[in-house]
């Protein structure tokens, strides 16, 4: 028995500290509560709202469904749900244990935030004139390039496309041309990286891109000092957003088609007898005779039209096809608060309209944003992009109807063994090919120092490289045939990158004084390498340009230009009361284009806003939602011109010696006319040559009406562009024929007009329909060119010898100069009378108006045309009832003068001058005539064109793994009103000159848009 108690003692007091242990154990998880719920807004999940028990640092996020769970202390009454972009909410706890709480928008912090250079700004401090355009804006179409996609999308932004050629790029203006000879283009930024002048942004897939600010005014653009001089086009990409991970996957499929009426004559005995015509009224033999000409059998007219000739070819047919285009892109992005990604892969396969034609591009994109340490953001963006393209030579459609594409045994049918323009072979047998990679990246550091004061310093890099292979087989083209082969192999590599580093300071005083402050440092570095192998001579096409050691004769060229940009950068923007603003900026840039005594530039700027909505005696007044007035004045500037022209510069060039053989030669540094038919010596140093600056003065005022369910911008502006860069003829004893001088001045002023309408908000019913209207007034002017009263402007023309544009002050830029005319003359004495001599003056012959002297003569000639728009506008509405969505967009031009080279060439010839038909509309025709440059050419240029036109629909919700779902077909370029006759299109280049070229398509689209959950 005694042995027992021991035991009985031991388990007693084992038993007593065990109930001890877990009796305090059980008190201490009693003082602890288990809390859960779900966290939504406007009936979607939050993910990432931060839960916090109310005065301590105990707290959770929700997860990707809005679900949080956290132990709270027993006696915990309150917990705190914040989340960006909505109010913080104190939600009381009660004797709850399962709480769900729904977050409010929060207007004050959701309030339209818009990209300026080197930071962000709220909509309503906004102090110059910016543009927002969102990539639900835009239509959706198959582009090789962004800038496109803006045509019609801001006031004042003109976005001329010439060419349906699929890669080719566009020329954007925005305000007008302020430059001669440097880039007249806005200049393009990508997520802070200054990329060049716009117009052919191939690197960056739209599907890629989440806004565009387009800043028009020095107030805006002049913190980009020397390039920002035509204004700044501004692209912020998508990134990554906490939450769950979201997929997003887009395809469309495009028919592009050709114009149904090419201006072309089908017919081959109408054919055969305008060109019989032409040759016999130029004292020529006529071709289409019965006879052989150079080899080849041209039937008579009467062979033609009894049927004896048996062939008959619609080269248009031949030519031109209905294109395939295929567009695909796929993203996913999401993250948690501290980490954030997003990726995209994009691919868009384009075939050409004339066959041989075809474009292919592949982007892919990468960027991570990565919270470091509480205070420490850092992150990168990496682009890829690759492009491969095949080009044919184009054109074709204008050869004889009369003979076939092939002969009897298959081969090419070719006019005369000097044939070197068959499209067929063009297509088939010439190798012309371009292949481009892009690499752009970004890295980015963000320190908040202090609650106030941040750091950002990112380093950009950009490499670009591209491959041209060209070879032109023996006997099939003309450097083919001239060289027996021809081969050549261009590489093009560029290097650059600009490291910047800016403090931005915050600081708000009770709550009436609100200062931001910007000031950094930037330096950028750009290089450029080409070079090109040429071999003419081969054996045989074998190789094509593969081995080009194997030619007869080879040639070697290669050039290489770097240049350096150093830049200080200051802002301050200052609030008070949310009524009256003021932005102030300088940007100092040292160009190593410039000379010691002009390196360094110096670009201000002062903006001054006033939100009279928010002042006593306008807060009865319902209607108006926000009412602001903006005025400003700065200066930016124009470094767009080559390196090295404050140094002298040299040229090589080869030329046969008398031994047979070729020698090298050096002499200052040349350059040619577009057309080849000039060649001009450039190698003469200016060391003074210095900025083009243009000041710039604006006033906006921006409405908002009924809820901002109307809002209004208008703008009033002056544009004054000093110290222009242009070449300046010399004495022939210079030894040189040109030099570039700072020697000139440009106005442009006008305004602009914005109106965006909601007449139906969707709040009472299930439509919605909104509509969107711009206009843009723009006259441009030359006020001076130094010494000279006319200065030739671009190339010479072939047909004229001689240039068709040209700078006179006070008129445009680029006004069109030649001879005035008064119909066709009917008869010699006619002709005499009105100052013509000789063959001019015969009947048949364009009447050209003698304005002085006895006859006709370069004296006669004056300005005849203006190619820049009275105006241009747009148009655009957007609907939406219950699924279905409809949209289009109108793009309008009205005012300018085009100079139509195709005005008589083709069907048009139908209409000349003969005896039995004397009309005063179409000359006759005549193979050796030499036209004079005048205003018989020019013809209205304006036109309204139907840009887009989407239908879609968006399916019901019922598969849990698609969150949205939508279908859409479009049409673009369906029909064009005009009054421009035998030309594809009155949509030219700058220059306002039609050449006929690439026609643009009617594009045909179907396409579908899949987010994932």
């Amino acid at each position: 028995m005694k042995s027992l108690s021991p035991s009985r003692t031991s388990l007693r007091i084992l038993v007593t500290f065990l109930s001890l242990f877990f009796g305090t154990s059980v008190a201490a998880l009693a003082q602890e509560t288990i809390i859960t719920g779900k966290v939504s807004a406007s009936g979607e999940v939050l993910a990432g709202v931060n839960v916090v028990v109310k005065g301590t640092t105990n707290g959770t996020i929700s997860d990707f469904d809005g679900n949080f769970k956290i132990s709270v202390p027993q006696d915990t009454e309150t917990l705190v749900f914040s989340f960006i972009g909505y109010k913080t909410i104190e939600e009381p706890i009660g004797s709850r244990s399962y709480i769900e709480v729904t977050l409010v928008e929060d207007a004050e912090q959701l309030e339209e935030i818009v990209v300026v250079g080197y930071g962000t700004m709220k909509k309503s401090d906004l102090t110059g004139a910016v543009n927002t355009v969102t990539m639900d804006d835009l239509p959706s179409r198959p582009t090789a390039n962004v800038e496109e996609l803006l045509q019609g999308q801001a006031a004042g932004l003109q976005i001329t496309n010439s060419s349906g050629q699929p890669g080719s790029s566009v020329n954007v203006q925005l305000r007008g041309v302020s430059s001669l000879t440097g880039d007249s283009s806005p200049l393009l930024v990508v997520d802070g990286f200054p990329m060049g002048g716009a117009g052919n942004l191939k690197q960056i897939n739209p599907n890629d891109i989440q806004s565009i600010e387009i800043l028009k005014d020095a107030s805006a653009s002049a913190i980009y000092g020397s390039r920002g001089a035509n204004g700044v086009i501004m692209i912020t990409t998508k990134r990554g957003k906490s939450g769950k991970m979201n997929v997003n996957f887009n395809s469309r499929v495009s028919v592009q088609t050709p114009p149904s009426n090419f201006n072309t004559i089908n017919d081959p005995a109408s054919f055969a007898l305008i060109s019989n015509e032409g040759r016999t009224n130029a004292g020529m033999i006529p071709l289409y005779n019965g006879s052989n000409f150079l080899g080849t059998y041209y039937p008579s007219v009467s062979e033609i039209q009894s049927g004896e000739w048996g062939h008959r070819t619609d080269w248009a047919d031949v030519v031109y096809r209905n294109a395939l285009a295929q567009d695909y892109n796929f993203s996913a992005n999401g993250g948690t608060e501290t980490s954030q990604y997003y990726f995209s892969l994009g691919y868009l396969g384009q075939e050409g309209m004339n066959i041989g034609d075809e474009y292919k591009r592949i982007n892919a994109r990468f960027s991570l944003d990565q919270e470091i340490f509480r205070n420490v953001k850092a992150g990168f963006n990496i682009i890829f992009s690759n492009t491969d393209q095949d080009n044919s030579a184009g054109g074709g459609i204008g050869r004889s109807p009369v003979f076939p594409v092939y002969d009897e045994n298959g081969d090419y049918f070719r006019i005369g063994n000097q044939d070197f323009y068959h499209p067929i072979i063009l297509a088939d047998e010439v190798l012309n090919k371009n292949r481009g990679t892009d690499f752009i990246s970004n890295l980015y550091l963000d320190w908040g120092i202090t609650d106030d004061l941040k750091l950002r310093t990112q380093l950009n890099y950009k490499n670009g490289n591209s491959v041209s292979d060209l070879y032109e087989p023996i006997g099939k083209t003309w450097n083919g045939n001239e060289w027996n082969g021809y081969g050549s192999i261009s590489n093009f590599t560029d290097h650059d990158i600009l490291s910047e580093t800016y403090l931005t300071y915050n600081k708000t005083v009770s709550d009436k004084h609100r200062i931001t402050a910007m000031a950094g440092w930037s330096a950028q570095r750009y290089e450029m390498r080409n070079s090109q192998l040429v071999g003419k001579g081969f054996v045989n096409d074998n190789l094509q340009n593969q081995n080009l050691y194997a030619a007869d004769i080879m040639e070697t060229t290669n050039s290489y230009q770097a240049s350096t940009l150093l830049s200080a950068i200051s802002r301050l923007n200052y609030v008070f009361d949310d009524r009256y603003l003021i932005t102030a900026t300088m940007r100092a840039d040292g160009s190593s284009k410039f000379g010691q005594n002009n390196r360094w530039g110096y670009f201000p700027s002062v903006a001054l806003g006033w939100n009279l909505h928010k002042e006593s005696f306008m807060q009865d007044i319902e209607a108006i939602s926000s009412f602001k007035v903006r005025a400003s004045w700065g200066q930016a500037g124009n470094q767009g011109l080559d390196p090295y022209q404050i140094n002298e510069r040299y040229g090589t060039a080869r030329y046969p010696n008398a031994g047979g053989g070729w020698s090298t030669g050096f002499g200052p540094g040349t350059w040619y006319t577009p057309d080849f038919i000039y060649k001009y010596w450039q190698g003469m140093a200016n060391g003074e040559l210095k900025w083009e600056t243009t000041t710039t003065s604006n006033l906006g005022v921006d409405i908002s009406l009924f809820n901002s369910r109307v809002m209004l911008t208008a703008e009033v502006y002056d544009k004054y562009t000093t110290d222009l860069l242009r070449s300046e003829r010399v004495a022939p004893s210079a030894g040189y024929d040109e030099v570039l001088v700072n020697d000139g001045a440009v106005r442009n002023n006008g305004y602009e007009i914005s109106l965006d309408v909601a007449i139906f908000t969707g709040d009472a019913s299930d439509f919605e329909w909104s509509v969107k209207g711009t206009f843009s007034q723009n006259r441009n002017e030359v006020v001076e060119i130094g010494s000279q009263n006319l200065v030739w402007f671009g190339g010479d023309v072939e047909r004229f010898r001689s240039p068709v544009n040209v700078l006179i002050p006070g008129q445009p830029i680029g006004a069109f100069y030649g001879y005035k005319t008064n119909g066709i003359i009917q008869s010699v004495e006619e002709g005499l009378e009105a100052g013509l001599r000789g063959d001019e003056a015969r009947p048949g012959e364009i009447k050209y108006v003698n304005l002085q002297g006895d006859e006709v003569d370069a004296d006669d000639r004056t300005v005849i045309g203006n190619p820049n728009p009275d105006f241009i506008y747009s148009i655009s509405s957007s609907m939406r009832y219950k699924n279905f969505d409809f949209s289009f967009l109108l793009n309008g031009v009205n005012g300018n003068d085009v100079y139509n080279m195709t005005r008589f060439e083709g069907a048009a010839q139908l209409n000349r001058w003969t005896p039995d038909n004397p009309t005063n509309a179409y000359p006759s025709l005549n193979d050796n005539r030499l036209y004079r440059a005048s205003d018989w050419w020019i013809e209205d240029g304006s036109f309204l064109r139907i840009q887009n036109i989407t239908l879609g629909y968006t399916m019901p919700q019922k598969v849990n793994w698609i969150q949205n779902l939508r279908a859409y077909v479009s049409i673009d370029n369906p029909y064009i009103f005009s009054k421009f006759q035998y030309g594809f299109d009155p949509e030219v280049a700058a220059n306002g000159i039609h050449w006929g070229g690439y026609p643009q398509p009617t594009t045909y689209s179907f396409g579908l848009n899949v987010t994932l959950k």
